[in-house]
């Protein structure tokens, strides 16, 4: 078998050049930017929950000693969750670290389905142009009964297109999406778990609102 044969510059570039062109054209420049960061995410390390509740154990377990009123933010290389734990210490209230994370999960999740949308959209423009590169290929068939070389390379053109076209769609951008988005679903498990096991361990450390020991008295 002669995989050199499956190799066509000229239909790479029609296939693979108006398909990019398309979502450029066919995306907003805030959508291209979350897919290239989400793109770029890929590359990071995930989130984890073991070991996110590792960095942070010694800052929950200080604070369930000493309290909330001589805690600290925890130091986690994470800044989301530096972020909700100043909620947490901020306020002395379980309810706004949950809020913090409502308002995080919230910005993900838009974030990611931006992300997603340019790659969707290149998957599918992909067979769309792979059609396009055999419709043009076709085109400049001119057979003269004397040069069958020069039809063989334009039907090949032709089929090959098409077959890029199917190949960048299925095995390139649609597994990239999905991608994306299995790793958006984890994230979002582990994070939740997270916080659930923070309100857990954290709930006794809560100090009463203000005026409700007088009115413990008062009664």
């Amino acid at each position: 078998m002669d995989l050199t044969a499956l190799i066509d510059a000229n239909g790479a570039a029609i296939v693979l050049g108006g398909t990019l062109l398309a979502t450029v054209v066919g995306s907003g420049r805030r959508e291209l930017g979350a897919a290239c960061s989400g793109l770029i995410g890929l590359l990071r390390r995930p989130f984890s929950y073991d070991r996110a509740r590792s960095e942070i154990a010694q800052d929950v377990e200080a604070i369930r000693h000493d309290g909330l009123l001589r805690g600290q933010p925890f130091r986690s290389s994470d800044s989301e969750l530096a972020s909700v734990s100043q909620a947490l210490i901020h306020d002395r209230s379980l309810a706004s670290l949950v809020e913090a994370h409502e308002r995080f999960r919230r910005e993900r999740t838009a974030h990611r389905r931006e992300a997603l949308r340019p790659i969707a959209l290149a998957g599918e423009m992909a067979p769309v142009f792979g059609m396009a590169g055999t419709l043009f290929s076709l085109s400049q068939l001119q057979y003269d009964g004397t040069d069958n070389l020069v039809l063989m390379a334009s039907v090949a053109m032709a089929i090959l297109t098409t077959l890029y076209g199917l190949l960048l769609a299925h095995l390139v951008f649609n597994p990239l999406a999905r991608l994306i988005e299995r790793r958006g679903l984890r994230e979002e498990a582990d994070r939740q778990l997270l916080i659930d096991w923070l309100a857990k361990q954290l709930a006794g450390t809560i100090p009463p609102p203000k005026g409700a020991a007088r009115l413990e008295r008062v009664v």
